[in-house]
């Protein structure tokens, strides 16, 4: 008789233990948006205090769970908590399941929205305006490769800008080596020309025709007279007007309205077709072009064409 009782003892005991036990582990601490940080070496009941009253109950109630599961040390990072019961999160810190960020690195993006981005991201910014990036290129600006690249937070910024610039110079490599015969432009003067072509198409079914201008200009000693260049020399304090005084500063290095030539370094980044174009357009017979449409360009074969073109469009605005 006396077992029976100890037995029925022991068993109320356990019920009455594991509705309160049951109701903790599978409590949810936050409906909402939340996350969690886990530092590196941190204990256990530390991380969770972060997130639940670890009073002695239920720091009794953690450690039988722990001990059943065999958890003895959460792994480092970054957790979403929202919905998630405590159970779920525990086992989330356990495998670590980190949030992943992403890195949007977008076509035409300059070095200054590049910086502000990644000073805006959760990754640590030891690259400042891309000083970290080993290449062989003379600059900086235009050299990495616009894609979508995710890491965790407080990685490197490094890590991801180098192998974007590495992707980007296995493509440029592979331009350049199966370029169109009559190009006589070099690595570096190809990346250049995409950037403006970049900047400057409305779509990608007429950067051929903008690239074949540019080329034809520069095969004949006429300057580009491009206004993203202009642009680019006048950052990162450009109030979004050009001004005569702009076009007529033969100061700024990207004035291509004054100076012949391209300009020594990218002024954008650039995607595959840009490169594609600055690579293998031909001379074409165009050397003029403006904007008929937000999103294409009237290309003419001289100059009174194309003067026309601009009176026209004048008058039907």
């Amino acid at each position: 008789m006396i077992y029976i009782k100890i037995t029925l003892s022991i068993v109320i005991l356990l019920f009455s233990v594991f509705g309160p036990y049951s109701s903790y582990i599978n409590h949810i601490p936050f409906k909402n948006s939340h996350y969690l940080d886990v530092d590196k070496g941190e204990s256990i009941y530390i991380s969770i205090s972060k997130i639940s009253d670890l009073n002695f109950i239920n720091k009794f109630f953690l450690r039988i769970y722990l001990n059943y599961n065999d958890i003895y040390q959460f792994q480092a990072g970054e957790y979403q908590l929202n919905n998630k019961t405590l159970k779920n999160i525990i086992n989330d810190l356990n495998n670590g399941k980190t949030v992943t960020h992403k890195l949007s690195i977008t076509e035409g993006m300059n070095i200054y929205q590049l910086n502000q981005l990644i000073n805006e991201s959760y990754l640590i910014n030891d690259c400042n305006m891309l000083k970290c990036i080993k290449t062989e290129f003379s600059f900086k600006e235009g050299i990495l490769f616009p894609d979508t690249y995710y890491y965790k937070k407080n990685m490197l910024a490094s890590i991801i800008l180098q192998k974007s610039h590495d992707i980007l110079n296995n493509h440029l490599n592979y331009f350049y080596k199966n370029k169109d015969l009559n190009n006589v432009l070099n690595k570096e003067e190809i990346l250049i020309l995409a950037s403006i072509i970049e900047k400057e198409a409305g779509n990608n079914d007429e950067k051929f025709d903008i690239a074949s201008v540019f080329l034809k200009r520069l095969s004949i000693d006429m300057k580009l007279q491009a206004d993203p260049t202009i642009i680019y020399g006048l950052l990162p304090n450009f109030d979004g007007d050009i001004k005569k005084s702009d076009i007529l500063d033969r100061n700024n290095k990207y004035n291509t309205y004054m100076i012949k030539g391209l300009p020594p370094t990218p002024i954008a980044l650039t995607s595959l077709s840009s490169l594609d174009a600055a690579a293998n357009a031909t001379l074409g017979e165009y050397l003029y072009f403006v904007a008929d449409s937000p999103s294409s360009h009237y290309f003419s074969k001289t100059y009174q064409e194309h003067l026309n073109k601009i009176n026209d469009l004048s008058m039907n605005k």
